[in-house]
């Protein structure tokens, strides 16, 4: 007979106020409370330990809520709760591949391919019939710069909103812009195709260098002006999210950015600040770039974000919410549909062999590898996952690029530590 041994699970929190001791699932939801010192001491030796009976009344009940389990059972309970990632539909369409920036640290080609109607309308078309089987439908709009052919996105994310009352589904959609097209009229109506989300890089006093069009011309001002307007729209109307990333490198030391976006846009929770350091994401024009060391990089984002919260700024923010470590890629029904109608995997390494998945026929509309789709969706659990306080946020999914693609760990406990 095997003995089996018995575990605190990771998603297991535990406290101490006034001299009790309060013990909470963050799956479950449920919550104990321990008054009586000698068995507070009983935990505490079970939490760090395990054990390999249920041999006393604490660790029965314990086990009755769930909360000291063998590693079959955290397995089990793990898996029925990442069966909620299929009721999540992504899609990530390109638009068009070409772009009006020139940034020195895209890992993009530039092509100038531009997706037809066509090939749209079948996109589309599998979406609404995604929709009929996920109870919350997620569109990214990417690029390239998706702003250069607005009138598509309006009419297709319309369409899709539009299908919220006949099958029942939570529409969210976002985009990823450079702004530089995204004046108020434009904002206006994509706000009212469903639109309510974006990301839009500012790269502080250096963003002219860093960002610049494809004439050469600078493009802060002009997004800027852009920005200020849309801040102008009623709250009460208009209740959109707007991050502001700033990539910064390892010269970008000037702190006094945060200071005049925050006079522009601080009396507004629209608006909110997110700060990355900028990596070799591909591509030639990053090496010629001053990346932050990594021996620095903790602390020099530490500045920044720090700095960020004395004055007040709203900032971006890792949240404990199930799933929330996850690459979208990992999830099985998550695609990204490229200009020219391939279908791909994951948005950051285009073109790879392992991450196509397949394309669109403008016959038989979507077709795709289901085994090659398994593979980014499919993840084991180490045995030191099931005891770690981030299992619910990443499911040992947190990249799926590092493990196909750069055969590589990926621990999402780590990325924490390190960023």
């Amino acid at each position: 007979m095997i003995e089996m041994k018995y575990f605190v699970p990771g998603y297991i929190l535990f406290y101490k106020n006034d001299g009790v001791l309060y013990i909470k699932s963050e799956l479950l939801r449920n919550e104990i409370k321990i008054t009586e010192p000698t068995l507070q001491e009983e935990f505490y030796v079970v939490q760090r330990n395990g054990c390999y009976e249920l041999n006393t009344p604490l660790k029965k009940f314990l086990h009755q809520q769930e909360m000291l389990l063998s590693e079959e059972e955290i397995e089990q309970t793990l898996s029925k709760a990442k069966q909620l990632m299929k009721k999540i539909f992504f899609a990530t369409i390109f638009v068009t591949e070409k772009c009006n920036f020139r940034c020195g640290y895209c890992f993009q080609s530039h092509v100038t391919t531009t997706m037809n109607s066509d090939i749209l309308e079948k996109v589309v078309g599998y979406i609404e019939e995604q929709a009929q089987l996920h109870k919350i439908v997620h569109i990214s709009w990417f690029g390239g710069e998706p702003t250069l052919c607005l009138d598509s996105i309006v009419h297709a994310s319309a369409y899709i909103k539009l299908q919220q009352n006949k099958y029942r589904f939570k529409y969210e959609a976002s985009m990823t812009t450079n702004g530089y097209l995204l004046n108020v009229d434009s904002f206006i109506k994509l706000y009212d195709a469903g639109i309510a989300h974006y990301q839009i890089t500012l790269d502080g006093w250096n963003h002219d260098q860093t960002r610049k069009h494809v004439s050469g011309k600078p493009t802060l001002q002009i997004i800027l002006n852009n920005l200020i307007a849309i801040s102008k729209l009623p709250k009460e109307k208009y209740s959109f999210r707007i991050t502001l990333r700033r990539n910064i490198l390892d010269n970008d030391k000037d702190l006094e950015w945060y200071n005049y976006i925050y006079k522009i846009f601080g009396d507004d929770c629209r608006f909110i600040i997110s700060v990355a350091p900028v990596h070799d994401w591909g591509g030639q024009s990053v090496h010629q770039l001053d990346l932050i060391q990594p021996d620095k990089l903790n602390r020099t984002i530490d500045i920044h974000l720090n700095y960020i919260d004395k004055i007040g700024m709203l900032r971006k923010k890792l949240t404990r919410d199930l799933f929330s470590g996850v690459c979208k890629a990992s999830y099985p029904d998550s695609f990204v549909f490229r200009a020219d109608g391939k279908i791909e995997k994951c948005s950051r390494c285009l073109d790879y062999k392992e991450n196509r998945l397949g394309q669109v026929d403008l016959e038989k509309g979507v077709l795709f590898d289901k085994e090659i789709n398994k593979q980014w969706t499919s993840s084991c659990l180490k045995q030191e996952c099931l005891r770690c306080t981030e299992v619910l946020r990443c499911f040992n999914m947190v990249c799926r690029k590092t493990n196909i693609i750069d055969k590589a760990d990926a621990c999402y406990y780590q990325y924490l530590k390190n960023n």
